[in-house]
């Protein structure tokens, strides 16, 4: 029997990190994957300006590394759970089969924003110059204002069209994470 993948999908800022690992620790030999611990093997479109303006396509995206090693744990007799942190849902075609449950988180974008704000300036060393910690924050809000904020929309927009459940990303991650289990254990016996 292969282990069921759960996607937690959601915009930069969105709390999926922090829901994904929290999900882990309520199943029974569960396991993890994060998106973002792919970033260096990822092939990202060169232009996401461009990328915006074309339909936000999914498949723009693509993580050999990511689909190996869930192909890998998904067949692994030991594991039978892998809650996968995957912005684009089922929207990406090499991953689409290999998805049994996918969750979406909505959330408020200027609350996404805020977190992922708060974030990067949390994790700025304390040797950085102010002024050069400042135009970094500028140029984030406007590659934010000007991309991130779109893109962040309608892929969400997607990732709900075809997803087995929308949480309210405003709520705690305990909550969330309870809530999560509880609609994927019940997807079992249908």
């Amino acid at each position: 029997m292969s282990a069921m993948v759960v996607s937690i999908s959601g915009p930069s800022g969105s709390g999926k990190s922090s829901l994904v690992k929290a999900v882990e620790k309520l199943l029974p030999d569960a396991c993890s994957l994060h998106f973002d611990d792919y970033k260096e093997s990822t092939k990202f479109p060169e232009d996401l300006t461009r990328w915006l303006s074309e339909g936000c396509n999914p498949n723009d995206f693509i993580t050999p590394r990511l689909v190996e090693d869930l192909e890998t744990l998904r067949n692994q007799e030991r594991v039978n759970w892998v809650i996968l942190e995957e912005p684009f849902g089922r929207g990406r075609s090499a991953m689409s089969g290999l998805i049994d449950f996918v969750v979406c988180i909505d959330i408020p974008p200027e609350i996404a924003f805020a977190r992922t704000i708060k974030r990067a300036a949390s994790s700025v060393p304390e040797n950085v110059e102010v002024s050069a910690l400042i135009k970094s924050i500028i140029e984030f809000v406007d590659q934010y204002l000007s991309v991130s904020r779109d893109s962040y929309e309608k892929v969400n927009k997607n990732v709900k069209k075809d997803c087995n459940l929308v949480v309210d990303g405003t709520k705690q991650v305990e909550v969330l994470a309870k809530e999560i289990v509880t609609a994927v254990q019940k997807s079992l016996f249908r």
